[in-house]
């Protein structure tokens, strides 16, 4: 067993999850997949093992030691606790949402495993595997990598788990935070110079505690918009993942002119090599948009591109979240002041195919996000990009209050006409783009 002060970010999700009144869901990895054929209950376990001893975040826990949050991994060989429970399932996808559900109470008390599968068995010749992670421990890995690993386990003629060596959060996380400190000061002078996204009304109605929910928006971007995309990466020679982070910035600068904050990931979710980023968070920077600077379309496109860039590779060494703790900053609890940033976009590649276990041909299950109750909103606005060969497709997870069900429709055509003006004539002035402070003020509540 090995002991490890928890890293800023994780006790920030773990206040997060231990918290009464919050929503366990928002903090939650599932994955979920349909087996047409029956899985084998021993097989599947020895598979679920195999990805425990793989990788430490997968065995850890998080506890409070002598009242800091604390990592607590245990070897393999340690875990005493189940790795699976098996349920019976009607065979419909309705009820997948039910069966994850009723891991509910699982998160609420001691455990030593970050993660948890559920075999369901159908009484026709239909499996259903879930695979639910906790957030806190396993940030930077996704729950399809997890069962990627699972399935090719699976399938590997039986004998005793042979797990490969990667990269653990234990070995790389000291570094990581000295080599991030040497840029602490650099990383304070970016938060004090700008503010958040959002209108301060909008931030007031968020602050108090009280009621909030968690709500999510398929977001399905036009084959025009898309095709705007690769036009526009070809000529700026850049991704369109990079087009749409400066459409975003864009979108959301304040009607008062100050520069903005706009949170950026890069995900390696999804990736052959995914587990490689588990813990490291290097790839998630605070990009401060100043469209003010830039006089015209060409002109920002070009400054987007090369300063994400360069914040990439300056300021992702070191957690944000470190950087408020030590600095004594608010890290976006609804209680406090206002976060590091309110807008959030996370960009991830396409999953592969699911592999067949055992012959038998393996589907997607649904997502699915239920509106959760959340008394901490977190980001206001979270854009979730998957990023495919041919196309952008995307997820909009907001939080009400202060973002309601109509502002939050309006968000996503914005964003699209955003684009349309960027493709446009490359002279055109920055000040005639659509504004989100227009739309939050055209939907401003009146005082009460």
């Amino acid at each position: 067993m090995k002991l490890l002060k928890a890293s800023a970010g994780q006790a920030v999700y773990q206040d997060f999850i231990v918290a009464p009144h919050t929503s366990v869901p928002a903090k939650r990895l599932f994955n979920c997949f349909v087996v047409e054929g029956p899985v084998d209950p021993a097989r599947l376990e020895r598979a679920v093992r195999h990805a425990i001893a793989t990788h430490e975040a997968l065995r850890t826990s998080l506890d409070l030691v002598d009242g800091e949050p604390t990592q607590v991994i245990r070897e393999p060989d340690e875990i005493t606790e189940a790795v699976m429970t098996t349920v019976d399932w009607d065979g419909s996808t309705d009820s997948v949402a039910g069966i994850i559900r009723g891991l509910d109470n699982r998160w609420t008390v001691p455990r030593e495993l970050s993660m948890h599968v559920v075999l369901g068995r159908a009484p026709g010749p239909r499996s259903l595997v879930a695979c639910v992670l906790d957030h806190a421990c396993v940030d930077g890995m996704s729950a399809e990598t997890v069962t990627d690993l699972m399935r090719a386990e699976y399938n590997r003629p039986g004998g005793p788990p042979r797990p490969d060596r990667v990269p653990q959060f234990a070995d790389y996380y000291a570094d990581m935070l000295e080599d991030g400190l040497e840029i602490y000061d650099d990383w304070l002078r970016t938060l004090e110079s700008s503010s958040p996204a959002l209108p301060q009304w909008m931030l007031d109605l968020k602050r108090p505690s009280g009621r909030a929910w968690t709500r999510e928006r398929e977001l399905s971007l036009s084959d025009t918009t898309n095709e705007r995309l690769r036009t526009l990466s070809k000529e700026y020679v850049c991704t369109p993942y990079e087009i749409v982070t400066a459409a975003v910035g864009l979108y959301f600068r304040r009607a008062d002119g100050a520069p903005v904050r706009v949170a950026v990931t890069h995900s390696g979710r999804h990736r052959r090599h995914g587990f490689d980023v588990v813990g490291l968070l290097r790839s998630q920077v605070v990009d401060v948009v100043d469209s003010g600077r830039c006089p015209d379309v060409r002109s920002y496109l070009t400054e987007r591109r090369d300063e994400l860039r360069r914040r990439m590779t300056h300021f992702a060494r070191l957690p944000v979240e470190e950087v408020c703790l030590r600095a004594g900053l608010s890290t976006g609890w609804r209680s406090g002041s206002p976060g590091p940033w309110e807008v959030e976009l996370n960009g991830m590649y396409e999953a592969s195919a699911p592999e067949a276990m055992d012959g038998h041909e393996v589907v997607q299950a649904p997502d699915f996000l239920e509106d959760a109750y959340c008394e901490n909103g977190g980001t206001t606005f979270l854009l979730n990009l998957f990023l495919r060969p041919d196309r952008v497709d995307a997820t909009l997870r907001y939080v009400d209050p202060p973002v309601s069900e109509e502002m939050a429709k309006r968000v996503g055509p914005d964003l699209e006409s955003v684009v349309e003006f960027l493709a446009g004539d490359p002279a055109r002035l920055l000040a005639d783009a659509p504004a989100f402070s227009a739309l939050a003020e055209e939907l401003r509540p009146p005082a009460s």
